[in-house]
């Protein structure tokens, strides 16, 4: 029995592997004959990868330009105070918004009787009143004042003076009778000049105190005047 080789293809010629073409040729050596352009290596030891050029720059994108630059500054502005604008406004849930009520249909003043009598040696007497809030904002009473040109008043605490829900303040008002010429000798229905003021606005009523103001007020001037 015999054994044999197949047909073998002839293969052509090969380099043989010089190990120092793995660090590029050697100072002073000629290129071999047949062998193509240098090639550079890689700092990665045994890659054919050419290696970087050195002093290449990767580009940059061109900046802005200063005129671009300055629209783009009041856009972000423009942009910050529409921002600042719309968290400022409340939300409103739809339902319309009540109003304060006006501080004369929330306001009460009464008459708590005469401090001091008359005293016909002083021409005056002193009475009270007591003021109370119902109902809303602050109030202030900035005036209080007597119809009648023959008496003089003046009120403690001073006015202007604010008035709060649920602290009511106590008025105490001095009468003195400078003349009795015009002076009613008997009044029905007396009333004081108030001015009232809140954030919904200012009134200026005729405030009529009642039946027992009335009656002490008489009383005080016949006292006195006659």
């Amino acid at each position: 029995m015999t054994s044999g080789i197949g047909p073998v293809e002839e293969s052509g010629p090969f380099d043989a592997f010089d190990p120092s073409e793995a660090s590029g040729p050697r100072e002073g050596a000629a290129p071999r004959q047949g062998a193509g352009p240098a090639r550079e290596f890689s700092p990665v030891e045994g890659s054919r990868y050419p290696a970087p050029k050195s002093g290449r720059r990767i580009p940059r994108p061109n900046s802005p330009s200063p005129r671009a630059r300055s629209r783009l500054l009041a856009v972000l502005a423009l942009a910050a105070a529409l921002t600042t604008t719309l968290l400022a406004v409340p939300l409103h849930d739809g339902r319309p918004t009540v109003p304060p009520p006006w501080p004369l249909s929330v306001t009460q003043l009464t008459y708590t009787g005469l401090r001091e009598p008359p005293d016909p040696r002083t021409h005056s007497f002193t009475f009270r009143l007591r003021a109370t809030l119902a109902a809303g904002p602050p109030t202030t009473l900035s005036h209080l004042a007597q119809p009648y040109d023959g008496l003089a008043m003046s009120i403690s605490p001073t006015t202007p003076l604010t008035l709060r829900t649920g602290t009511p303040r106590t008025l105490t008002l001095h009468v003195a009778v400078r003349h009795c010429t015009g002076l009613p000798q008997g009044v029905e229905l007396p009333f004081l000049n108030v001015t009232l003021r809140n954030m919904r606005g200012t009134q200026n009523p005729s405030y009529i105190l009642g039946a027992d103001y009335a009656q002490d007020l008489s009383s005080s001037l016949r006292a006195i005047c006659m």
